[in-house]
């Protein structure tokens, strides 16, 4: 796909086997620029565990913008997400935590496809004040309580956490399905 098309939904099949990587890896896909983040492919990565990478992203929106990526391709966006994708929604809530500062208090969230540049589940991790580009392409709307999703296509963590606690799904609905 064209790199000014990357914003459009890809239909990947992960049970595709043209689309895994040539270490028979399922979780990893071929052609999928997260599956394979390193220092060496230029990323500039702060944090690596066994579960999880995070790194600056390439065009920051705020002051600190870091983005938290599963190691492995478990899902594709924040749309696939389960209850049971509970935990790792919340590891990557700590590592970001454990990567910034707390005051402010940092924003965190995913883009809903069709409004997310790569198809590898990714949080976006904002310290300090954000860009003019910044506050447009990552706004937070909710109701009063702020833990249900709004109509934005870009939704918290928490947000997130709500939703797959209550069995719903993430979408660009208003609480989503």
């Amino acid at each position: 796909m064209p790199k000014f098309l990357s914003c459009l939904p890809t239909k990947r099949d992960l049970s595709d086997e043209s689309l895994l990587a040539e270490n028979g890896n399922t979780k990893v896909i071929k052609g999928c620029t997260f599956c394979d983040v390193s220092v060496e492919k230029g990323f500039g990565v702060i944090h690596e565990d066994d579960g999880l990478i995070a790194f600056h992203d390439r065009t920051p929106r705020a002051t600190i913008h870091l983005l938290i990526i599963p190691r492995l391709h478990e899902v594709s966006s924040v749309r696939q997400l389960t209850k049971a994708h509970l935990p790792l929604v919340r590891s990557m809530i700590n590592v970001a935590h454990s990567l910034v500062p707390e005051s402010p208090p940092p924003k965190m969230g995913f883009h809903i496809p069709p409004f997310s540049s790569v198809p590898h589940l990714h949080l976006h991790v904002f310290s300090g004040e954000h860009t003019f580009i910044g506050k447009l392409k990552y706004p937070i709307t909710g109701n009063r309580r702020q833990s249900e999703k709004g109509l934005g296509w870009f939704v918290t963590a928490e947000q997130v956490e709500h939703t797959l606690q209550n069995g719903r799904t993430v979408g660009l609905g208003r609480g989503s399905s």
